[in-house]
C-alpha cells in the first residue's frame, strides 16, 4: 500500500519506504508477482478466456495448490475454491487458538495461500471439522448429508463454473470421513445444481439453476484409469518458479498446520484426474480440463449450449478484438500501453451487456468480464489506492524523517475519526475526473460520512501525482460490530448458524466501510474499491495494515469459561478472573459485578474500574464461595455498567503476522460444574508447554500448583521439587530444548519422579526419548469417535484406583475425540492400561502406557485431555488427578515398583517379535527384548 500525504514525489518515496512493511507483513500479504508488469500480464490472461473451474475440498490445506496456480496463473481460467469446513479441529503449531478460534485463523491462512494459488473466489460451507473421522457414514450423520449437499449446490449456483474438480473421490481411499464426504457430495451436487426442483428454497431466494459441464475427481494414480495428467511442476518464467513451488510458498502461510515450512519442488509434479461426467464431447485422454468447451469470448453461447443470436457475434467479437489489441500493445516495460485498448474493450463489454443481458447466464459471464477488464486496467496503470483511517484532527506532516501515518485501534460506536484516501496513477496514460467517496457497508445503521475540505484533485490524474481526499466519519451508536457471521452454541455442534444469509458462503463478513474512486480513461468510466483500513505497529516489522473493525466500547471477558469445583473439597469455591478492556478514546469508568446462583457468595460484591486511555485493560479477581454443590452445571455471568449502558460480552483478538486480525466473541459467562474428583494434597507440577493448550489452567482448578518450565529448567533445574512433570500437546514437535535436555527428565524419573508425556506426533521417538523402546509412526492410530467403547485392561492398577476409582463412566460425555497418536508397539516393560476403538477398528492399546523406571514413573498418555479440560469433562479431570497423584498412589498401596505384581490376565496382548537389538538413547545403552505390537486394522 502507498500513500503520499499530498507531498511531492520525494516525500512520496519516503512514505512508501515507511509502509514497505505493510505489504510484506500486514494482514494483506500479497505475492510481489501480482504487482507491476507481471501482475498486469496475468490479469490480461484472464480476459481472453471464459474458462472457469471450481475445486472442492474438505479442509484448508487439502487443495491442489499447484494445479490451481497453473489453471489461474498459467491458463487464465477463473478459479474458485470451495472448502467445506474451516479446519476447526486441527492442532495449532503457532498459537493457543483451538476450535472456532482456530477456524477463524485457518480461514485467514487459506486466504493468504489463495493469493499464491491465484484463486479468484474462496467459498466456505457451513459444516464444521469436528475432528479426524475414519468413516464416511459418521461424517454424513454429523453434518447431515442433505445439509452439506445444500451448501455445495448453493455455492455451485452462486459461482457457476464450467468445470468441477473434486479433490476427493468419496471412498475409503480419501483417508478421512470428511474427505470422503466432500468427494461424495461434490459428485451428487454436480447432478443436482442444474435441477430447479432441487433445493427450491435457493431458487426462491434468487439463485438460478446451473449445470457444470464437466466433473473430475483427483487422487487417481498413474497406473489407473485417468483422463488427464497435469504437470504443475512446469516452470513459468513470469512467476520465476514452477506453479507447484509457487503454490507451496502460499501453503507455507498455513502455519498453524505446518509451522511455516516451505519445501520447493523442482522438476515434474504430475497429478492425475478422472473425468466422471460430461455434458460435452471430449476425448478419452484430454490435454486440458476444458477440452470440448469453447472458452473463447465469441464462443460464449456455444459454451452455454445456447443458440447464438445474430447480433451477439459482432458484439462479442468486438470485445475480443480490443482484448487482442491490448495484448499487442502490452510491454513489460510499459504495461500501461495496453490501457487504451482495454478501455475500449470495457465499453464494448458494457454495450454487449445492454443488448444481450436479458439472458441471465450470458449477463453473468459478461459482468465478470467487465470486472476483469477493470482489474487489468488498474494493474496496467499501476493504480494505487490507499484508504487509511486515522485519529480525528491528524495533521499533515512532512520531512525526510516523517514517521508515516498514525496507527489507529479498532473503533467503537459513537467515535469520530478520519479516513484519508490517496489515489495515484503510476502509468504513462493520463486519466481524468478522479473522485473518491466513502461508503458504509453496514445495512443496519447509518454512518455519518462527510468530505473534509477540498481535495488535491485537479481533474486530471497525471503520472505519479497523488490525489488526496479526507473524510470525517462518525460511527453510529447502533453500528454492527465486526464479528464472524457464523457461530455455534457448542463445539459439539457440527454445523454453524449463519447470522447474515447474504454472507452465508463467504470467508468473512463484509467490512464496515469501503472507499471507491471513480475515474475516466478516454471517456470510459471506471471504478476501483478498497476496504477502509487502519495501521497497527508490528515492530520491528514496520506497520501491519488491517481492515477497520468496530468493537464494543467496553469488552468484558470471564475466565475460566468452564470451571470445575471438587465436590469433596473442605471449602468449596472457585476463583473467577474478569478482564475489562477499554476501547474508548478517552476516560472510561464503571462498575463490575458477578451474577451467581442463589446462595453463592461473591467476594468482593462488586469492583469499580477507571481507565484513562484506549487499549487499557485490567484483571479483576473474584472469589466465589459455594455453600452447596451438586454434580451438574451452574452459570456465572459478569456484567459491566459504564456510561449508562451494560456490557456482557468480550472477545479474543486473533492476531498473527501476515493475517487479517479477527475477533472471536463470547458472552461473559462461565459454566461451573461440580466434579467428584480427589487429588493428592499439595501437588506441585512442572509443565512443558507444547503447541498451546489449557491443561495448566485445568490443573489449577483442582488445586494443583503449576509452573511452566523453560529451557533453563529443562537443562539444569531441580525437577525433584515437582511431584510430577507434564509435557504438553505436541511438545516434542515444537520444543527443541525438550529434546536437547530430555536426559535430564529421564534422570528425574529414575530418581523417583513422575513424568507424564501427553499426546505427541512422530517427533517423539520412543527409542530416543522414552526409558524403553517403542514405536510411534507418522501413521500412528487415533480413536476419533468421542463415544468409542473403552475396555479397562488393568483394573487393579493403582493409577486406576487412587485417589479416584476410574470406571468406564469416566469416558462418558467426552468431546470431539478420545485420543490421537497411539504407540504402534512397545517394550513389555510398559503396561497398557485401557483399550478403545472406533467402529471397524481393532482395540487400540497404545494410548495409555506406563512404565516403572528406576524409582519413578513414566507415562505416555495420548488421550485428548487438551480438548476435554477446557470443556469441564469430569472424567478427564479424574484421570488427570490420578496421573499426577501416581507417586502417592503407589506409596498408599505399599509398592516400590508399579506393574511387577499386577495380574495382567485381562490384558489381551497380541505380541509381535520385532527382534532383539541394542538401542542407544539418552538413558544409555539398553537391551530391547521384545516390543508389543498391536495390529491397527482400521477402516482408513
Amino acid at each position: 500500500m502507498n500513500t503520499s500525504n499530498g507531498r511531492p514525489p520525494f516525500m512520496l518515496a519516503v512514505t512508501l519506504a515507511c509502509l514497505a512493511g505493510v505489504a510484506a507483513h500486514g494482514g494483506a500479504q500479497t505475492p510481489p508477482q501480482d504487482a507491476g508488469a507481471t501482475g498486469a500480464w496475468q490479469k490480461l490472461l484472464k480476459l481472453r478466456t471464459t474458462a472457469s473451474v471450481m475445486h472442492t475440498t474438505a479442509h484448508p490445506d487439502d487443495e491442489h495448490g499447484g494445479v490451481l496456480a497453473m489453471l489461474s496463473r498459467g491458463q487464465g481460467a477463473r478459479v474458485s475454491l470451495l472448502t467445506l469446513t474451516r479446519g476447526e479441529s486441527g492442532d495449532n503449531a503457532i498459537g493457543p487458538e483451538l476450535f472456532d478460534a482456530l477456524g477463524l485463523m485457518r480461514t485467514e491462512e487459506l486466504l493468504v495461500a489463495d493469493r499464491y494459488y491465484g484463486v479468484d473466489r474462496q467459498y466456505f460451507g457451513t459444516v464444521v471439522d469436528y475432528g479426524f473421522s475414519k468413516r464416511l457414514d459418521e461424517t454424513l450423520e454429523k453434518w447431515g448429508k442433505e445439509y452439506a449437499l445444500r451448501d455445495v449446490v448453493g455455492i455451485i449456483r452462486t459461482e457457476r463454473p464450467f468445470v468441477l474438480i473434486a479433490r476427493f473421490q468419496g471412498n475409503e481411499r480419501d483417508g478421512h470421513g470428511n474427505h470422503s464426504a466432500a468427494g461424495l457430495v461434490t459428485q451428487e451436487a454436480f447432478k443436482l445444481a442444474g435441477d430447479p426442483a432441487a433445493f427450491p428454497e435457493q431458487i426462491a431466494a434468487g439463485l438460478r439453476p446451473w449445470q457444470p459441464l464437466k466433473l473430475y475427481m483427483g487422487g487417481v494414480r498413474a497406473n489407473e484409469d485417468w483422463t488427464i495428467s497435469v504437470d504443475s511442476g512446469e516452470y513459468d518464467p513470469v512467476l520465476g518458479d514452477s506453479y507447484q513451488s509457487f503454490a507451496r510458498l502460499g501453503l507455507g502461510f498455513q502455519r498453524s498446520q505446518n509451522s511455516g515450512r516451505f519445501s520447493p519442488q523442482a522438476g515434474p509434479s504430475v497429478s492425475y484426474y478422472k473425468r466422471l461426467q460430461s455434458w460435452v464431447d471430449a476425448p478419452a485422454k484430454e490435454k486440458t480440463f476444458f477440452d470440448g468447451i469453447d472458452t473463447t469470448l465469441p464462443g460464449l453461447y456455444r459454451a452455454l449450449r445456447k443458440t447464438t443470436p445474430a447480433v451477439a457475434e459482432g458484439l462479442l467479437t468486438a470485445i475480443d478484438r480490443e482484448i487482442q489489441g491490448a495484448f499487442a500493445a502490452f510491454t513489460f516495460t510499459d504495461p500501461s500501453a495496453a490501457a487504451p485498448a482495454l478501455a475500449r474493450a470495457l465499453a464494448a463489454t458494457r454495450l454487449a451487456v445492454e443488448q444481450l443481458g436479458a439472458d441471465a447466464d450470458v449477463r453473468f459471464v459478461l459482468d465478470l468480464k467487465e470486472r476483469q477488464i477493470a482489474d487489468a486496467i488498474h494493474e496496467g496503470l499501476g493504480i494505487s489506492l490507499t484508504t487509511i483511517a486515522q485519529p480525528a484532527g491528524t495533521p499533515e506532516t512532512s520531512g525526510p524523517f516523517n514517521a508515516g501515518p498514525p496507527a489507529l485501534p479498532a473503533v467503537v460506536p459513537g467515535q469520530t475519526f478520519e479516513v484519508r484516501t490517496v489515489f495515484v496513477n503510476r502509468g504513462r496514460v493520463e486519466i481524468t475526473r478522479p473522485r473518491a467517496d466513502i461508503e458504509s457497508k453496514d445495512r443496519n445503521s447509518n454512518w455519518a460520512i462527510a468530505r473534509n475540505g477540498a481535495s488535491s484533485d485537479s481533474g486530471v490524474a497525471t503520472s505519479n501525482q497523488p490525489i488526496v481526499h479526507k473524510f470525517t466519519v462518525t460511527v453510529p451508536e447502533n453500528a454492527t460490530l465486526t464479528r464472524p457471521h457464523f457461530s455455534r452454541n457448542s463445539i459439539q455442534d457440527a454445523r454453524y448458524t449463519v447470522a447474515d444469509e447474504s454472507q452465508r458462503y463467504q470467508p468473512t463478513a463484509e467490512s464496515a466501510l469501503e472507499a471507491v474512486v471513480k475515474y475516466e480513461l478516454n471517456g470510459v468510466p471506471i471504478e476501483i474499491r478498497r476496504p477502509v483500513s487502519r495501521l497497527e505497529p508490528t515492530l520491528p516489522y514496520g506497520f501491519g495494515t488491517h481492515v477497520l473493525a468496530v468493537v464494543p466500547a467496553i469488552a468484558v471477558t470471564l475466565t475460566p469459561a468452564n470451571a470445575v469445583a471438587p465436590l469433596n473439597a473442605p471449602i468449596r469455591g472457585i476463583k473467577i478472573n474478569v478482564e475489562v478492556l477499554n476501547n474508548r478514546e478517552k476516560k472510561s469508568d464503571g462498575t463490575l459485578k458477578l451474577n451467581v446462583p442463589a446462595g453463592w457468595i461473591v467476594k468482593p460484591i462488586s469492583q469499580p474500574f477507571a481507565f484513562s486511555r484506549v487499549g487499557e485493560r485490567a484483571l479483576y479477581p473474584f472469589d466465589v464461595v459455594i455453600p452447596s454443590l451438586e454434580n451438574r452445571n451452574y452459570r456465572i455471568e459478569a456484567v459491566v455498567s459504564s456510561g449508562g449502558r451494560e456490557y456482557r460480552e468480550g472477545y479474543t483478538t486473533i492476531r498473527h503476522r501476515d493475517l487479517e486480525t479477527r475477533y472471536q466473541y463470547r458472552d461473559a459467562v462461565a459454566s461451573v460444574r461440580g466434579v467428584d474428583v480427589k487429588i493428592a494434597p499439595g501437588l506441585k507440577v512442572g509443565y512443558v508447554m507444547g503447541v498451546g493448550d489449557d491443561v495448566p489452567s485445568g490443573l489449577a482448578q483442582i488445586g494443583v500448583a503449576v509452573q511452566l518450565l523453560g529451557e533453563q529448567d529443562l537443562a539444569t533445574g531441580d525437577l525433584s521439587r515437582f511431584d510430577a512433570v507434564v509435557t504438553g500437546t505436541r511438545a516434542y514437535a515444537v520444543r527443541e530444548d525438550l529434546k536437547t535436555y530430555n536426559r535430564h527428565l529421564l534422570e528425574y524419573v529414575k530418581g523417583g519422579g513422575n513424568l507424564i508425556v501427553l499426546y505427541n506426533t512422530q517427533e517423539l521417538v520412543p527409542d530416543l526419548y522414552a526409558p524403553y523402546p517403542g514405536k510411534l509412526s507418522p501413521s500412528a492410530e487415533e480413536v476419533s469417535e468421542e463415544d468409542s467403547p473403552v475396555e479397562i485392561l488393568a483394573p487393579g492398577d493403582p493409577v486406576l484406583n487412587t485417589p479416584n476409582r476410574i470406571t468406564k463412566g469416566d469416558f462418558d460425555n467426552w468431546v470431539e475425540q478420545r485420543g490421537s497418536k497411539f504407540w504402534d508397539a512397545w517394550d513389555p516393560r510398559y503396561t497398557s492400561l485401557i483399550a478403545t476403538w472406533d467402529k471397524g477398528q481393532r482395540p487400540q492399546k497404545g494410548g495409555w502406557l506406563h512404565a516403572k523406571y528406576g524409582k519413578g514413573h513414566y507415562t505416555y498418555f495420548a488421550y485428548a485431555l487438551h480438548r476435554q479440560l477446557p470443556y469441564g469433562v469430569p472424567g478427564a479431570y479424574r484421570l488427570l488427578a490420578n496421573l499426577l497423584s501416581l507417586n502417592h498412589a503407589t506409596e498408599r498401596h505399599g509398592r516400590t515398583q508399579l506393574g511387577t505384581s499386577l495380574n495382567h490376565a485381562t490384558e489381551k496382548r497380541e505380541p509381535t517379535q520385532l527382534g532383539t537389538r541394542k538401542t542407544s538413547g539418552v538413558a544409555g545403552q539398553r537391551r530391547a527384548n521384545q516390543l508389543t505390537s498391536v495390529p491397527t486394522n482400521s477402516v482408513r
